[in-house]
């Protein structure tokens, strides 16, 4: 079992998460490594024809993001539930597919994200207890967080008054 921090209510958890983007922001901005991934993320031929190893670089890739989904699920089980169990789904994926997408895949701004919709889902029972909103509450304000970010992906550059100040 983790137990709390010094002086705190919090548990290793958190360090260890800032531990692990930071160490992903590394891996994958000041290296050779992680520019190689960059640009298989980014263009998949492109990176074929540089003769990259794509495949291995995916599996790298699939790896360590397994990984870290990994270490999340060890640090759930032993910090806060206590013991592993079959009822235990904690619905982080989606949560973290909708954090990436904010974070606009840079792990240094998975952190203030990630705070951002934790902060939501805390305070989503808070919310549906004073207000006798449903269950789905806090989820579909996710989903609607969700939309508007791929809309904005989806907008940009096509419309005349999102185009970029250089562009009109």
């Amino acid at each position: 079992m983790l137990g709390k921090l010094p002086g705190t209510d919090l548990h290793p958890g958190l360090l260890i998460g800032v531990i692990a983007c930071v160490a992903c922001w590394v891996l994958i901005s000041r290296t050779s490594l992680g520019f190689a991934m960059r640009v298989t993320g980014g263009n998949l031929r492109a990176a074929q024809l540089q003769g990259l190893p794509v495949g291995r670089l995916i599996v790298l890739a699939c790896l360590i993001g397994g990984g870290c989904a990994g270490l999340a699920g060890m640090i759930e089980v032993s910090a806060v539930q206590g013991r592993a169990n079959a009822s235990l789904i904690a619905g982080y994926g989606y949560a973290g597919i909708l954090i990436a997408f904010l974070a606009r895949m840079n792990p240094l701004a998975i952190l203030p994200m990630s705070l951002l919709l934790g902060g939501i889902g805390a305070a989503g029972g808070l919310l549906q207890r004073r207000m006798g909103l449903p269950d789905a509450t806090v989820q579909v304000l996710q989903g609607f967080i969700f939309v508007c970010i791929l809309t904005s992906e989806t907008l940009y550059g096509r419309l005349p008054w999102l185009l970029p100040r250089g562009g009109r």
